[in-house]
């Protein structure tokens, strides 16, 4: 596919800092014509409407022991936009409760991008996966290894040093299951903890997505090869507040 104007992307995201920064690089670089919102506040009274009073207890749980410990802070400070960036958000927006809502589907349909981001929402359901065309996650984890959330937590909670780092995947209908497009592996530091393993990472495979966009542009297709079998899925309830008693070091 070759490209004589800039790629028409849509962005799929959530409102924490990276998904902020990747919409700023998108926006620079490209022609970002829409951004699709569903804050993670949105997500958490979505479990409790759905009455899966696990899930929002574990993820009201994380959300105040993030902003406890700075969590939210760190990566605010290391996410910073540069001077003179554009303000956040920088084109049309659309703020969602849901990211599957019908008005998401809609709008797809009508702009018809030539390629969706993804990053942090709510899974995707088949209409908006239907009317999105070709979606690119960037997955904080080792894939297939690590898929859900927390990866780099259990990683290194395993110990599973060489399964550390981002996948930039094309998105299915599974839960992180897609085509693998490149891996992208941080240095590791003998200070490191998960946050600071998992900022790396995203930064590096931001920059590394948009210099694979722009190989697109120029048409230059994007690589693929499916996943190998194995891993495993990790929700947001299977970290406890037991693992980070035990562990508080690990995943500050």
């Amino acid at each position: 596919m070759s490209h004589r104007r800039p790629l028409r992307i849509v962005f799929l995201s959530s409102d924490d800092a990276h998904q902020q920064y990747l919409a700023a690089q998108v926006h620079e670089r490209f022609d970002l014509v829409a951004l699709v919102v569903e804050p993670a506040s949105s997500q958490r009274k979505r479990l409790l409407r759905e009455r899966k009073f696990i899930d929002w207890t574990a993820a009201t749980y994380h959300a105040w022991r993030r902003r406890l410990l700075g969590l939210n802070a760190y990566r605010k400070r290391y996410f910073a936009l540069p001077t003179g960036a554009p303000i956040w958000p920088p084109v049309q927006t659309i703020n969602v409760d849901w990211i599957n809502d019908p008005a998401v589907v809609q709008l797809l349909r009508e702009i018809t991008p030539d390629i969706c981001l993804l990053m942090c929402t709510s899974i995707l359901r088949k209409p908006v996966l239907e009317a999105a065309g070709t979606i690119v996650n960037i997955h904080g984890g080792f894939l297939p290894y690590y898929r859900g959330n927390h990866c780099f937590f259990f990683a290194l909670y395993h110990g599973a040093i060489d399964r550390i780092g981002s996948t930039i995947h094309f998105v299915d209908e599974g839960v992180d299951t897609g085509d693998i497009i490149e891996h992208v592996i941080p240095t590791i530091y003998p200070d490191d903890n998960a946050e600071k393993l998992y900022c790396r990472a995203e930064k590096l495979a931001i920059h590394r997505l948009m210099q694979l966009l722009e190989g697109l542009q120029n048409g230059v297709e994007l690589p693929r090869r499916p996943q190998p079998p194995g891993g495993k899925q990790y929700y947001t309830r299977d970290r406890t507040p037991l693992h980070d008693i035990l562990h508080p070091r690990m995943g500050e």
